[in-house]
Parts: structure tokens; sequence; C-alpha cells
């Protein structure tokens, strides 16, 4: 009789325990899975383009709004010809500022543009043409602007790129080092500047 007890104590203990494992992964694995869009909801990001990026850049802006996606389009609101540093300024300078967490800019290439966001300090823009680049120059880089190019990529590896680039996070670590090593040549050319 006490043998029987202690297996069916045994017993109740283990199904206890299982429900509780159960109710465990039914709860925190939709969490695990739903964690990038969540982050992605919370995001408001700056977009730019020339007039060679522009039709992508409307449709990226379409992709983000239908996610829930706050964006600030600041132009070009047209396919008529135009300046790309004046439009990478003005996304660069609203992340600088932190009006914006990223910054998204097109033109023909992504050259032109992530040279002009790159002059303005606190920036870091990467000119992307893969989902590998897009996942390092977050995870590695800590970029805070993405730079894409209309005549390089096609709109569903654009979309890719963006989707991978917003969902990947900073490692920080190593890479945190090296980052602020970049932004030391920023605030040496600034003193030297100040002086000058």
């Amino acid at each position: 009789m006490g043998n029987f007890t202690a297996e069916s104590t045994e017993r109740a203990e283990k199904k206890q325990h299982y429900f509780f494992f159960s109710f465990f992964l039914c709860v925190s694995v939709p969490l695990w899975f739903t964690r990038p869009r969540a982050t992605m909801l919370a995001m408001k990001i700056a977009l730019g383009s020339d007039h060679a990026g522009f039709e992508l850049k409307e449709k990226i802006k379409q992709k983000l709004s239908a996610q829930g996606v706050a964006v600030d389009d600041r132009g070009t609101d047209s396919t008529a010809s135009c300046d790309y540093p004046d439009f990478a300024r003005a996304v660069a300078e609203e992340v600088a500022a932190h009006g914006a967490d990223l910054g998204i800019l097109v033109c023909s290439t992504g050259i032109g543009m992530s040279i002009a966001a790159n002059k303005v300090p606190g920036i870091r823009a990467a000119k992307v043409d893969t989902e590998f680049e897009a996942e390092r120059s977050r995870e590695h880089n800590d970029a805070n602007v993405l730079a894409l190019g209309a005549s390089v990529i096609d709109e569903d590896a654009a979309f890719a790129i963006v989707d991978k680039w917003l969902a990947t996070s900073f490692a920080g670590g190593r890479h945190e080092r090296r980052v602020e090593k970049i932004t030391a040549i920023e605030r040496e050319d600034e003193e030297q500047a100040a002086k000058a």
C-alpha cells in the first residue's frame, strides 16, 4: 500500500511538472517569435530618397506603414530630378537628433546617399546590397542609417534587407569598443574644427 501511494504521488508530481513546463512553452515561445516585430512597432523610421530612389522608397514606406511602423517621409515626393545630399542630410539629422530611431535612404546605387549621410556627426550609414550585410551592419557596426540602391537590388530584395536590418540589434561587446573609436574620430574632428 505504501509503495502504491508513493508511486501515485510521484506520478502526480511528474504530471504537475509537465503541466507547468507545457504552460511555460505555450506562453513564452510565441513571445520569442513576436519580439522583433514588437520592437519594430515601437520604432520611428525616417525615410528619404532622390528621384532615382523615389518609387522604391514609396514601396518601402507602404510596407512599413502596413506593418504599423511609424514613418517620417523626408522626401523627395516625385521622380523629378533632384539632389540626393539634401534628403540624405534631412534623414541623417533627424536620426542624429533622436527624432527618429533609424533612417532608410534610397538613390540609384545607395553610394551617394551613404557618403552624404555619413557627413552628419553621429551617423553610421551603411550601403547594403544583401541580407548578410544588413545583419552585420546592425550587429557589428550599429548602423543607424540604411542606404539602398534602386538600380542595384529589386523590390523583393529591398524588402528582405529592410526586414533583416530592422529586426537585428547591436551585439555590443567587442563591437562596442570599435564603434566608440569611430565616435572618437568624429569628436577629434569637431575639436580640431573648433580650434581652427
